[in-house]
C-alpha cells in the first residue's frame, strides 16, 4: 500500500505541475528538455469513472519555458498573468487508452478536449486512483504519452464529498477583490493560507490526502488555468486530491466573459450526482458566492442525495436573511447543516453525522445538535 500511494502521489503531482503552471517551483515536476520549439504541451486533468464510463479531459497548449516568479511583486504579477494568458492549440488529435478501450478526439478552438469512454469495469472494493493514458498520435508533444489519474470510488461507499474551493479550502478574498488583489494576483501556492480547520476536516474524512478513502470532487468558478496552482496548494496543505470542475476564462478579449457562477456550479454538482446515483454527498462551501442557494437547489432537485451541508460563514450572515431561510429549509428536509466562521467546530459535526450508516439511519440523525453549533456565538 505505501508503494501504491507513492506512485499515485507521483503522477498526481506530475499532472498537477504540468497543468498551466509557469511558476518556477513546479519545474522539477515538468517534462523539461531542450529543443521544444514547435512542440505542444498536453495538460491533463484528473478524471473519474463509474462501472460503465470513464471521463477524462485536458487541454493542448504551446510549450513555453517556465517563468521564475521570483520575490518581487511585478515579477510575480507577470507570472500569474502568463498563467491566465495560455496559448491554446485547436484541432490536435488526442488518443485515450484505458481498460482495454481506445478513443480519439480533437482539441476544440480553446484547446480543450474531453472523453466519455464506455467501459465495462466494476468499481473496486476501496476507493483508489487508477489511470488512463493520453497521447497525441499526429503531433510531437512534450511527452509521448501521459498517465492521467482517474478516481474510482469504492463499490460499497455510501457517500462522497463535493467541495467549493475559493474561501472554502483556500483563502482568496474573492468577496473583496480590491482589498485582496495581491492575494489573488501575486501570492503563490506556498504563500496562500488554508481556511481555518479545512485541512483537519478534510484529512479526517479522507484519512490520506493522496489516496482518500472516499471520493472528493471540487467545483469552482476558478479558471482551468489555475488547476496546477490549486493542486499544488492542496498538496502543500494536505487537502485530498480529487477531480475538479473549473471554468474557462482568461485575459484574452474573448475570454473575459464566463458562465455565471451559479449556473456552472449547479450543473457540475448535478453531473456528479447523476454519474454516481448510489452515493450521497456532503456538500461543503461558503456563503460568499451563492453556495447556499446552489446547495439548496441541489437538495430540492435530488431528494435523499445530500447527506449534509457545511458552510463557511465569510459574511456573518448564516443566522439572518435569505440565507438563513434557505439553510432552515435544508434542515427541514432532515439534512444536518453546519455553518461557522471556520471548520474547526465542523470536526465534531462530521463525527456526529456517522454518514457511513444507511440512508434511513442517517436521516434519523437529529439536526438539532448541529443547529445548536450553528447558533453558537462566533
Amino acid at each position: 500500500m505505501p508503494e501504491q500511494r507513492s506512485s499515485v502521489g507521483t503522477f498526481l503531482r506530475a499532472a498537477a505541475a504540468g497543468l498551466e503552471s509557469d511558476i518556477d517551483r513546479f519545474g522539477d515536476l515538468l517534462f523539461r528538455n531542450d529543443g521544444h520549439a514547435g512542440r505542444v504541451r498536453m495538460l491533463t486533468y484528473a478524471g473519474y469513472r463509474n462501472a460503465h464510463e470513464l471521463r477524462v479531459s485536458g487541454r493542448v497548449v504551446r510549450y513555453r519555458e517556465p517563468l521564475d516568479a521570483g520575490d518581487g511583486t511585478l515579477s510575480r504579477l507577470r507570472t500569474m498573468l502568463a498563467i491566465y494568458n495560455s496559448d491554446e492549440v485547436p484541432g490536435v488529435c488526442v488518443r485515450c487508452d484505458a481498460f482495454g478501450g481506445t478513443a480519439e478526439t480533437r482539441s476544440d478552438e480553446e484547446g480543450y478536449f474531453s472523453f466519455a469512454l464506455p467501459i465495462d469495469q466494476p468499481l473496486p472494493d476501496a476507493t483508489i486512483w487508477e489511470s488512463a493514458t493520453l497521447s497525441t498520435p499526429e503531433l510531437e508533444a512534450q511527452s509521448p504519452s501521459i498517465e492521467v489519474p482517474v478516481m474510482a470510488p469504492a463499490a460499497d461507499d455510501h457517500w462522497g464529498v463535493i467541495s467549493d474551493i475559493d474561501d472554502t479550502i483556500i483563502e482568496t478574498g474573492a468577496t473583496n477583490f480590491v482589498k485582496n488583489w495581491r492575494r489573488v494576483l501575486v501570492d503563490q501556492p506556498d504563500d496562500r493560507l488554508a481556511v481555518p480547520g479545512a485541512a483537519k476536516l478534510y484529512q479526517m474524512i479522507a484519512h490520506d490526502h493522496q489516496a482518500p478513502v472516499r471520493p472528493f470532487f471540487y467545483v469552482s468558478s476558478s479558471p482551468w488555468n489555475l488547476y496546477g496552482f490549486i493542486a499544488e496548494f492542496m498538496e502543500l496543505n494536505g487537502i485530498p486530491h480529487g477531480p475538479m470542475f473549473l471554468t474557462d476564462y482568461g485575459i484574452d478579449g474573448d475570454k473575459l466573459h464566463k458562465v455565471a457562477h451559479g449556473t456552472h456550479k449547479l450543473a457540475a454538482i448535478e453531473a456528479i450526482l447523476l454519474f454516481y446515483p448510489q452515493l450521497r454527498f456532503l456538500l461543503i462551501g461558503d456563503n460568499g458566492q451563492h453556495d447556499v442557494e446552489i446547495y439548496a437547489r441541489a437538495v430540492q432537485d435530488f431528494p435523499g442525495r445530500v447527506a449534509a451541508v457545511f458552510i463557511r460563514d465569510v459574511e456573518g450572515s448564516c443566522r439572518q436573511g435569505a440565507q438563513a431561510t434557505l439553510l432552515n429549509g435544508i434542515e427541514a428536509n432532515g439534512i444536518p447543516v453546519y455553518c461557522g466562521a471556520g471548520f474547526n467546530d465542523a470536526l465534531t459535526a462530521a463525527n456526529e453525522l456517522e454518514m457511513d450508516r444507511p440512508l434511513e439511519a442517517a436521516k434519523a440523525i437529529s439536526a438539532e445538535n448541529l443547529r445548536t453549533m450553528r447558533e453558537r456565538p462566533a
